[in-house]
Formats: C-alpha cells, sequence, structure tokens
C-alpha cells in the first residue's frame, strides 16, 4: 500500500519565495515531489520533513495525521500556515491539479 502526504499552503501575511495559497508538495513513499512551474520554500520543506521520519505507516488507531496537523514556516514574519494531510486513493477532497488562490498573491506584489 502506497502511502501519499500532502502539505498546502493554508494561508500567510506573504511569501518571500512566491508561494500562494494552495501550492503544495507530496510525500509519496518517501519521495519529495513538487508540481512542475511552482515554487516552495525550502525551509518551509525542512519544517515538516523531520515529523515525517518514522510515521509514515503508522496504524490507523495512531495516526496522528488523522487530526490533519496545522504547520508553520520558521520565518515569523511570513506567518505562513501549512496543512498536512494523508491522501487516500480516490479522495476527491484533494484536487491533483488544483488551481493557486492567485487573488492573495496579487494583493501581496500590489
Amino acid at each position: 500500500m502506497s502511502t501519499h502526504l500532502r502539505c498546502t499552503v493554508e494561508s500567510m501575511n506573504y511569501s518571500a519565495c512566491g508561494m500562494v495559497p494552495g501550492d503544495h508538495f507530496d510525500v509519496i513513499d518517501g519521495n519529495l515531489s513538487i508540481p512542475n512551474g511552482r515554487p516552495f520554500c525550502y525551509f518551509a520543506i525542512a519544517n515538516v520533513i523531520p515529523l515525517l521520519s518514522g510515521r509514515l505507516d503508522t496504524p490507523a488507531g495512531q495516526d496522528w495525521l488523522a487530526s490533519e496537523p496545522l504547520l508553520a514556516c520558521p520565518d515569523p514574519p511570513e506567518a505562513l500556515y501549512m496543512r498536512l494531510k494523508r491522501v487516500v486513493d480516490g479522495d476527491q477532497t484533494i484536487a491533483e491539479d488544483a488551481e493557486p488562490n492567485l487573488s492573495k498573491a496579487e494583493e501581496i506584489h500590489d
């Protein structure tokens, strides 16, 4: 059985790295995947990855990911928050090619 996790940007004050709400990265069977053409902050990724170590194959009753934790980028002024979710085959709540919400990014850069 495949293990697929998605970490999605939910909110932020701004992003020095050019991220917008809806940007995400996936961890699939221990491999990191970022959608083509979209940036994702190395420091934000580095803040999430240690939390996954040894927890990807946790039995359902002990699965801390079921709470869909909210994680923060380590840059305090950005106030960038990401949601970590387990992706289940056939899960319709997570679109593979979701369009990012650019309205927030346009406000930030104007």
